[in-house]
C-alpha cells in the first residue's frame, strides 16, 4: 500500500524491512475482509520465536488502519512479566479506548504505541462527544477504586468488541503471545496467585463474529495445550507461521537489509547468504549485524567466514 502511514510503530523498525509474507497476508487480509459478512472464525498464529508472527500482526493492524473500513483493528502483546492483573485490565482497556480513537480520528498513537492515560482519553471523548464512552471510562475508574478485579477485567476485555458494536462497525482482535497469560498474570497484587485460566476468558468472545481473535503464541506446546484446555471446540483455527520466507522473497529481503545496512554485496554473496539462512530473515539480519572485522559481503568467501 502506497503512502501509507503507520499510526502503530512497528518493532521491525524501517517498515521497508518488512519483506515477503505474501500468501500470509492474503490469507490474514481476505479473513478479515470477511469480519462485516460475519464468516471469519477465530484464528492461532503458531510459530518459534523470531518467526515473524509480530510482524505480521503490527502490519496487519497498519493495512486495516489505512483501509479505514468497517474493521477497526486492535493489538495487545502480553509480556513475560508478573503483573497484577488489575493493573494489565487498565493497560488493555486504555489500549482499547486508545487505538480505536485513533482509528476514528485518524491520529497516529503516541511513541512506542503507549495507550494515552484516562485524563486524555476522557478530553478525547468530550471532544468526539460520546457521551457512552466517558461514561465507560466512568465505570472501569470506579471498579479499579473498589478494588473490584473481575469486573474491571471483564469490562476491559469487553471493550474492543462494545467500541465497534455501538458504532456498527467491527473488531479485529489481535493478542500476542496469549500464552503468557497462564504464568505471568497474577490475581493478587503482590503477584503469588498466578491466573493460569485467564485465557479462558476469551472462551465465549473467541466465538464472536462481530469481533474475533487472532491470537499467538511462540511456544507451540504450550500455545497447543492451552487451546486444547481454553478453546474447546476448535474455537481457534491454527495458522502456521513458517519463520522461512519463500526463496524470492529471501533474496529481496538479503538485499534491502544490504541497504537498510549500508553494506554492498554482490548478485553471487545475495544467493549464497540466501541460500546460507535458507530465506530466514531473522539470520539474515543477523549476518548483517556480525562484528566480525572480515565480512565481505561482495565474495561468498566473505559470507561464508562469517
Amino acid at each position: 500500500m502506497q503512502n501509507m502511514t503507520y499510526a502503530f510503530e512497528e518493532r521491525i523498525g524501517d517498515p521497508e524491512l518488512f519483506c515477503g509474507r505474501k500468501r500470509e497476508m492474503e490469507l490474514l487480509l481476505n479473513w478479515a475482509g470477511n469480519i462485516p459478512r460475519k464468516v471469519s472464525k477465530s484464528r492461532a498464529l503458531l510459530g518459534r520465536r523470531k518467526s515473524g508472527k509480530t510482524a505480521i500482526m503490527q502490519r496487519l493492524f497498519n493495512i486495516l488502519w489505512n483501509q479505514n473500513g468497517e474493521v477497526v483493528p486492535f493489538y495487545i502483546e502480553v509480556h513475560d512479566l508478573s503483573q497484577w492483573l488489575l493493573d494489565f485490565s487498565d493497560y488493555y482497556f486504555r489500549t482499547a479506548i486508545s487505538q480505536h480513537i485513533s482509528f476514528q480520528t485518524r491520529t497516529t498513537l503516541p511513541q512506542d504505541n503507549e495507550p494515552w492515560n484516562m485524563s486524555q482519553l476522557e478530553a478525547m471523548g468530550r471532544d468526539m462527544g460520546n457521551d457512552d464512552l466517558i461514561e465507560r471510562i466512568g465505570f472501569f475508574q470506579k471498579y479499579c477504586e473498589a478494588g473490584k478485579v473481575e469486573n474491571a477485567r471483564s469490562l476491559a476485555f469487553h471493550t474492543p468488541g462494545w467500541l465497534t458494536h455501538r458504532e456498527n462497525l467491527f473488531a479485529l482482535i489481535m493478542i500476542d503471545e496469549i500464552q503468557f497469560m497462564t504464568k505471568y498474570i497474577f490475581r493478587d497484587e503482590d503477584c503469588k496467585i498466578q491466573m493460569k485460566n485467564l485465557p479462558g476468558a476469551y472462551h465465549g468472545l473467541s466465538e464472536s463474529k462481530t469481533a474475533p481473535m487472532l491470537a499467538s503464541g511462540s511456544y507451540v506446546g504450550w500455545m497447543t495445550q492451552m487451546m486444547r484446555d481454553m478453546f474447546k471446540g476448535g474455537r481457534l483455527k491454527k495458522t502456521p507461521i513458517s519463520p522461512k520466507l519463500m526463496p524470492n522473497e529471501g533474496l529481496e529481503a538479503v538485499y534491502r537489509y544490504a541497504e537498510h545496512n549500508g553494506e554492498p554485496i554482490s548478485d553471487e554473496g545475495a544467493f549464497v547468504m540466501n541460500l546460507l539462512t535458507q530465506s530466514d530473515p531473522f539470520y539474515i539480519a543477523t549476518l548483517f549485524r556480525s562484528d566480525w572485522s572480515g565480512r565481505d559481503f561482495t565474495t561468498v568467501e566473505g559470507i561464508i567466514g562469517l
